[in-house]
């Protein structure tokens, strides 16, 4: 079954159907979900995950639901914000009943990055081919397929992928692997940076420094990553050094000032859709409707409150709430587990559970500059991180278990020699 999830990974992440016009006539990625489905119901061993963020995610559904269904300005089988949230619920709840073991959770975070380095590399390849949109007068590397290739989004979703290189070095045995690592990196840094998205740039800064400065050999990194950023910053073109620069002086292009004033504006507008509904809000993806602008909020904290009112509100805080909860809880079983010993037994969960509260964190930064509330991140790092808190959850339940059956039925390690009393008294005459 794990397999089969991992190419469905590979389906949505890639979206070969959209590249080539003549799969998406054949509906691949529905009928691959329709055909894993089948499998889920009749060969696949179904055990519930349980952890406190599956309350979480269903109810930010409920808020959705509620949202569509009361908004006048969609409905249920037209809202494609929507009708696209619930297939990440679906593949939520398939990784949720079908991933049991930590190997498989290994191989599904491997899978996840190796199939978004293919994309951005097939990305950068149409890039180098001519492929590119020019935006503000800068020509700006994009995604290869449609759907998800906006160059914010592209370049947000590089950022928040980087994380999960962390949890990747626990399984890396051969020098090819960490040839992969940098050839990953090197290649998310280069297409961060054609992007042209300023948000983006800054997060990854944000990311490199930050990384370093936690890191316990930060006296090396500090100066590394600072060399790096000065390589990064000469190795533009002048148009993107432009662009960047607006950052810190937006009179050097109107545009782009403009740009980041409308980020401004969505965060007011999305507060007057919460008083036109502070229930549940105007519906998902119904910004531009209701505030008869046409156009998206481009600010997380003007959407969800706008789109989703009060029970989005508490579903989002909740669900970001859920995630810290479950790192503390793996923080608290890795001590454990440290003081027995075994620390190592559980590295690979912990440096996942990090990477994913810190691309969580990276998410709530973007969200001041992009409408990133229903990306499918937010589901998929909700079941990767409770799969990891169940993993580690079963192997100190494991050694408190046997240490309370040595503690009630304690077994002699050395028994006794019996003395045989006539050969004593031999051995004294």
């Amino acid at each position: 079954m794990i397999w089969l999830i991992v190419g469905y990974m590979w389906l949505f992440l890639h979206r070969p159907f959209e590249i080539w016009t003549w799969m998406g006539t054949l509906r691949i990625e529905r009928m691959s979900m329709i055909f894993i489905l089948i499998a889920w119901l009749t060969v696949s061993e179904k055990q519930v995950t349980e952890n406190k963020i599956n309350f979480a995610v269903f109810l930010l559904a409920l808020s959705m639901t509620f949202a569509t269904l009361l908004s006048p300005y969609t409905n249920i089988f037209d809202s494609g914000g929507y009708q696209n949230w619930m297939k990440y619920l679906v593949f939520y709840f398939l990784v949720m009943t079908s991933v049991k073991k930590e190997e498989d959770l290994k191989i599904l975070i491997t899978a996840f990055i190796v199939c978004f380095f293919i994309y951005m590399l097939h990305s950068y390849r149409e890039y180098l081919c001519g492929r590119y949109v020019y935006v503000m007068g800068t020509k700006r590397l994009i995604g290869v397929d449609s759907t998800m290739n906006d160059p914010n989004g592209f370049g947000a979703s590089m950022v928040i992928c980087l994380p999960f290189l962390l949890p990747l070095v626990t399984l890396f045995k051969k020098k090819w692997h960490y040839v992969f690592m940098i050839s990953y990196i090197l290649l998310s840094v280069r297409c961060i940076q054609l992007t042209g998205s300023r948000s983006a740039f800054l997060g990854l800064g944000l990311l490199l420094f930050s990384s370093a400065i936690v890191s316990k050999h930060r006296l090396k990194l500090v100066p590394i990553m600072a060399l790096l950023s000065v390589v990064i910053w000469f190795t533009l073109t002048d148009n993107l050094r432009d662009r960047y620069r607006t950052i810190v002086d937006s009179s050097i292009n109107e545009s782009a000032n403009e740009s980041a004033q409308g980020r401004l504006l969505g965060f007011y507008r999305g507060w007057e859709n919460w008083e036109k509904s502070p229930i549940w809000g105007v519906g998902p993806e119904c910004h531009g409707f209701a505030t008869g602008e046409g156009f998206l909020s481009h600010c997380l904290y003007g959407q969800i409150p706008g789109e989703l009112g009060s029970l989005g509100i508490i579903a989002m805080l909740f669900l970001v709430l859920c995630f810290f909860m479950n790192h503390f809880q793996i923080l608290q079983n890795y001590n454990y587990l440290k003081r027995k010993g075994l620390e190592k037994e559980c590295v690979f969960c912990l440096r996942l559970s990090t990477a994913i509260v810190s691309s969580i964190l990276l998410l709530l930064v973007f969200g001041a500059g992009g409408h990133n509330g229903y990306r499918f991140h937010w589901i998929w790092f909700a079941a990767f991180q409770a799969l990891a808190t169940s993993c580690i959850n079963e192997k100190v339940n494991t050694i408190r278990k046997t240490e309370m059956q040595n503690l009630l039925f304690p077994k002699p390690n050395n028994p006794p020699i019996p003395l045989i009393p006539h050969k004593i008294q031999e051995r004294n005459i």
